[in-house]
């Protein structure tokens, strides 16, 4: 007996110490970025712009290829010009930690992972990115500082684990079991645990990421002493996807549906209304060295807030469910100056305001017709420079330009760098 549990302690240290030896010398990478709009304030009648900043860093400890340590950190500050500094608001927020091993079999690659915060959003590149090494497929549109992941449909900060299974023919699946600290019940917060499936793929003409998952809530349920609330269970789906191919044609297309009641209960709101639903399509067409990218879009504001190209809407319009309307950018992404690679664009962007979600349902025509509408010209240009990439953009409000031109102005700039 001693000498098995002896063999078997000796087999545990060799075992441990063979897995030390392959992971004892740790690559770092890592990425920051910082970014500034400075837009008109909303609350004042004269011309009295806000500055919001946005910074964030992001680390990455590789040990051999079969340890991941991530960190992220995202810090917003408001008021920079303020002439008060101490009314100035900032948040920091830890925005990943997360630890993944990683292990090979004969059919693929294995991934186990645990987590706390916004980790691998539904609607951003980064999981794509992760397993498959590609470009970002997302529309420029949707751009965004808010840390490496970028936009995404479904804004969540949760603790949890992961497994994701690689395949040999470049097919992903993953579940995860998350508890989403974040989860809004009639604008009270509360805890719920979420569980969701994700599938993508590489495919010659199409990369595409799908995810359905459902949400119970905890603690709501007092005539039951179920842990989970199954009356207040909600469900969730989406798919990120770009079909074709870029020097030809291209079709991106976003969609997702968030907070559906499975069940009616006098207590929830089954009512399905814009704000549950995101929609992005976008075909991209390429003329010249130049791309034409008209798109159609309802986003959530909780989402277009982080956007930057439609940040400066939701300033102006804070109340709204959604914004929804309609885009065309015009981009040439093969400029240069001297020995400088430039991209630059231009965005006109049609937001509709003022609409009633359920009359858009039973009446879409007359709605549409009938709602506030918004055109708003935005140039905007990046260029790669000191190791990192610069951006900036210039937005024009139409709507404004006659009675207030001067509060019809805004503009950003950012940068970005690898390390």
């Amino acid at each position: 007996m001693k000498r098995t549990i002896f063999a078997a302690a000796l087999s545990f240290m060799a075992a441990a110490a063979a897995f030390s030896l392959e992971i004892e010398k740790p690559f770092f990478s890592g990425t920051t970025g910082f970014f500034t709009t400075v837009a008109p304030n909303p609350e004042r009648n004269d011309y009295d712009p806000q500055c919001t900043t946005e910074s964030y860093f992001a680390g990455l400890f590789d040990f051999s290829g079969k340890l991941f340590l991530r960190g992220e950190f995202y810090i917003v500050t408001e008021g920079l010009f303020e002439k008060d500094l101490t009314n100035m608001n900032a948040i920091f927020r830890i925005e990943e930690l997360s630890a993944t091993y990683k292990f090979t079999g004969d059919n693929g690659s294995h991934y186990l992972s645990v987590f706390k915060g916004n980790y691998e959003p539904f609607g951003s590149d980064i999981f794509l990115q992760r397993q498959f090494g590609i470009s970002k497929i997302s529309s420029n549109l949707t751009e965004s500082y808010h840390g490496i992941e970028g936009a995404y449909i479904f804004p969540l900060y949760t603790n949890g684990i992961s497994y994701t299974y690689h395949s040999n023919g470049n097919k992903v699946a993953s579940i995860s079991l998350h508890k989403n600290e974040m989860y809004k019940l009639q604008q009270e917060e509360t805890d719920a645990i979420n569980f969701d499936m994700r599938l993508a793929g590489l495919f010659d003409y199409a990369t595409i990421d799908a995810i359905a998952g459902l949400a119970f809530p905890t603690g709501l349920d007092d005539d039951s002493d179920s842990f989970l609330s199954m009356n207040e269970a909600q469900f969730h789906a989406g798919i990120n996807a770009l079909f074709g191919h870029k020097k030809t044609f291209a079709l991106h297309t976003q969609f997702g549906v968030d907070g559906i009641y499975l069940k009616k209960s006098e207590d929830n709101d089954d009512s399905i209304n814009m704000k549950n639903f995101h929609i992005l399509v976008e075909p991209r067409i390429p003329v010249g060295d130049c791309y034409f990218n008209p798109s159609v879009f309802s986003i959530p504001v909780r989402t277009a807030g982080e956007m930057v190209y439609l940040r400066t809407f939701i300033f102006k319009h804070p109340s709204e469910d959604n914004v929804m309307g309609c885009n065309l950018n015009i981009v040439n992404e093969n400029l240069c100056i001297g020995s400088l690679k430039l991209n630059a664009g231009i965005h006109g962007t049609m937001v509709m305001t003022s609409f009633d979600s359920g009359e858009l349902k039973s009446h879409p025509a007359s709605t549409i017709k009938d709602a506030e509408k918004t055109v708003i010209i935005t140039t905007y240009a990046d260029m790669e420079v000191f190791g990192g990439k610069v951006a900036a953009s210039l937005s024009v409000d139409t709507k404004e330009i006659k009675d207030s031109p001067s509060k019809s102005i805004s503009g950003t700039i950012g940068f970005r760098t690898n390390f």
